[in-house]
């Protein structure tokens, strides 16, 4: 689930500075800090940058080995002519690092780097000092270009048409592939019904069974679990089929429960799964997963706690089992209000969250991003309750929502991870809302 972002790692200096004479080490012990990053490739340069012949050489190595982002370690002052024909090469996001040396200028010359990178509107950021703070922020800028390039490849799946009376979940083809980058395939809800019905009981039946193994209790019958399972397989064939990485479906009010168990365990595959043919959700759930690498939830929020600052979101019951309180807890039971299909009830479990909700347009879309604690909760409302403590007093909360236009689809991840969404917001050019 998680994806691997390459930073091509370079050192750069000035043959009249001081300090040039120690560039050699200051990239061996450079790379060496790099290379404590954990979930990332580090591709180091094969020689020094020292002028434009070198930052050629440089860029076409790092162009021919995709990297998603260059990171330029300064051991001195130096000449901007060398990265900029890098950038001519190989025109990717760049991380000028820079230390505190009085004599050998790291820092002016990161700045000035910076100012060059920002007047001719390239993507950069720089970095000062080898801190755990310095290295955090390279960690969670690479994230972003990394994410943000991952998007342009993927195509997502819409079954059926926006819900009907939801006019939130809206959307428009060309600005989610200019603004977000995937390319969105639809089908209709009667085509994939009829990949359903040809799905036979006896491909179904041996699934179903080992899933009745794997929860508490079963209130569905049988003919609604097989019925579950050929949604599964006929929903896993389209994903197959065109290459999906994410799929939501007009479930809302005529298909309610018919996929929430397939989502369910697709979740645990990688696919993010979004309810209600909500395209937003949909991308904002493909983020969390891969920045979390684990399922995240999809939820409604639905009422306040005032006696612990609370919130509780929940929806029809389509999470995956691994984001369970108690496994041995998990009831496979039909969709509320419909009385029909199968969803999974189970409480959330408890732990460190962020709570994210994308909406709006090209010119518009904000994304709205709250951390919180998800704190024990019973089953109030009949799906994958979750409640979580408000990192604002729920006056704020409810103020921040109303002012900024914020919507009622929240995707809640496990972990922490505000900073790096605002830095991917900024990435994409749209509004952040932090509570």
């Amino acid at each position: 689930m998680r994806f691997i972002p390459k930073i091509g790692f370079c050192v750069t200096y000035h043959p009249l500075e001081e300090n040039a004479d120690k560039a050699p080490e200051i990239f061996k012990n450079s790379f060496q800090i790099m290379e404590s990053l954990e979930g990332f490739e580090i591709i180091p340069a094969k020689e020094l940058i020292k002028d434009t012949a070198t930052g050629i050489s440089v860029g076409k190595q790092f162009k021919a080995q995709k990297v998603d982002v260059i990171c330029v370690k300064l051991a001195t002052w130096s000449a901007d002519d060398p990265i900029l024909e890098m950038s001519s090469i190989y025109d990717v996001p760049f991380i000028f690092w820079t230390y505190p040396h009085i004599h050998a200028g790291s820092l002016c010359g990161g700045q000035q780097f910076n100012m060059v990178f920002k007047e001719l509107n390239k993507e950069c950021i720089f970095v000062y000092k080898d801190e755990e703070d310095a290295i955090s922020k390279i960690r969670n800028y690479t994230k972003c270009v990394a994410l943000k390039n991952n998007l342009k490849k993927i195509k997502l799946g819409i079954i059926g048409k926006p819900t009907q009376g939801m006019s939130e979940v809206q959307y428009d083809d060309f600005s989610v592939k200019e603004i977000f980058g995937p390319t969105i395939y639809s089908i209709s809800l009667n085509e994939f019904k009829e990949l359903v019905r040809k799905i036979a009981d006896d491909k179904a039946s041996p699934n179903w069974l080992e899933i009745k193994g794997k929860v508490g209790k079963v209130s569905v019958k049988d003919s609604d679990g097989l019925n579950a399972m050929k949604n599964h397989l006929a929903l896993k064939k389209l994903i197959e089929s065109e290459q999906l990485s994410g799929v939501t479906i007009e479930c809302y009010p005529t298909y309610m429960g018919e996929l929430c168990l397939a989502f369910s365990l697709l979740a645990d595959e990688g696919i993010a799964c979004a309810c209600e043919a909500d395209i937003n959700s949909t991308i904002l759930i493909y983020i969390l997963m891969k920045l979390s690498g684990a399922p995240v939830h999809n939820i409604d929020p639905l009422f306040l706690y005032d006696e612990d600052n609370s919130i509780l979101g929940c929806h029809c019951g389509c999470g995956s089992l691994n984001l369970a309180a108690s496994k041995r807890d998990i009831e496979l039971a039909n969709v509320r209000l419909a009385n029909k299909g199968l969803c999974v009830l189970f409480s959330s479990k408890k732990g460190k969250v962020t709570m994210a909700n994308l909406v709006g347009k090209k010119g518009t879309y904000r994304m709205g991003v709250l951390e919180g604690e998800a704190i024990n909760t019973e089953m109030v409302f009949p799906g994958n309750p979750i409640r979580v403590k408000l990192p604002v007093s729920i006056d704020d909360y409810l103020d921040i929502v109303e002012e900024c236009g914020l919507g009622h689809h929240w995707i809640v991840a496990y972990g922490s991870y505000g900073s790096i969404l605002r830095r991917f917001a900024s990435l994409l050019g749209i509004d952040f809302i932090h509570f």
